[in-house]
């Protein structure tokens, strides 16, 4: 006779999140396909067994998809390109970016796209990569900014953050009545206004600003993204304390977050292929997935 048949009260065990990477952390290395090939690999090799992509340069060939999901990494997440140009062309691209700085820094266009967009391929090509993407990997979750009704609930995550203009407790009772889980980010806090909404909940003075709303939101949270609020957290993470320590901890304690999901970029300077440093840009993120996952 088991212990259940005995009526006696066993005590569910809570899985932990998985750790997954945004491959756009690696951006200079999503240009082209063999590189993105070996930040895949590599990621893989450093503790990291789930992958979120966008719709990156280096997946513009025809069977580029089909040969990514051969890779060691299950892509998990799928996000939309940042703030494309117009131009497939690089050097187009580049002196697009460039371009947008200029439109910025004189106030004419204050979202136009900027350098590191130009990583991306055009906005066309991008909706292509997109549409290519969510169809060939039939399990993958789409992470929006908003809450969306033209994908199916249970292939679409919402990001929390200030664009959404609805109060915690609207964004709670979304998620719960459309079945959509939520993605947490330390760096994407709501207003303190949009808080004030749990009139029955007690006040916490002693709880940080993430661990309030992240205790609010605990029950619908799928996603915690490791995404550094100041630089100081990313160092205190490294020796193993600070903020993304125990919002780690905390997303294991919830016992439904399926991932930890790092959104650190490898330094850009470690990224080039063929320098003698590249393979520290690994390192690095070895030691920040081992740090998540400690006890």
């Amino acid at each position: 006779m088991n212990r259940i048949e005995t009526g006696e009260i066993v005590p569910l065990l809570k899985k932990e999140p998985e750790l997954e990477y945004n491959l756009a952390g690696g951006l200079l290395l999503t240009i082209r396909e063999a590189d993105l090939v070996s930040l895949d690999k590599k990621l893989f090799e450093s503790g990291y067994k789930y992958g979120c992509v966008l719709p990156f340069r280096g997946l513009r060939k025809t069977d580029s998809i089909e040969r990514i999901k051969t890779l060691p990494l299950k892509i998990v997440h799928l996000e939309e390109a940042w703030n494309p140009t117009n131009h497939d062309s690089f050097p187009l691209a580049v002196l697009a970016g460039l371009y947008g700085y200029w439109q910025r820094r004189q106030k004419i266009q204050q979202n136009a796209p900027i350098l590191q967009d130009a990583l991306f391929p055009s906005k066309q090509t991008c909706h292509r990569l997109f549409s290519e993407l969510y169809q060939a990997f039939p399990g993958i979750k789409f992470i929006s900014h908003e809450f969306r009704v033209d994908y199916p609930a249970d292939r679409l995550l919402v990001e929390i953050n200030q664009g959404i203009e609805l109060s915690a407790k609207e964004i709670l009772d979304k998620s719960q009545e459309q079945g959509i889980g939520l993605v947490f980010d330390p760096r994407h806090l709501l207003p303190r206004e949009k808080m004030v909404s749990f009139p029955s909940e007690p006040t916490k003075p002693d709880l940080g600003e993430w661990e309030k709303q992240f205790n609010e939101f605990a029950s619908r949270v799928e996603v915690v993204d490791i995404n550094p609020p100041q630089p100081q957290d990313l160092i205190d993470l490294r020796e193993g304390k600070g903020l993304l320590r125990e919002l780690a901890q905390a997303a294991k304690e919830a016992g439904n977050v399926k991932f930890l999901r790092v959104e650190i970029p490898i330094p850009p300077k470690l990224q080039i292929p063929g320098l003698p440093s590249h393979q520290k840009g690994f390192e690095f993120l070895q030691t920040i997935g081992q740090r998540l996952m400690e006890k």
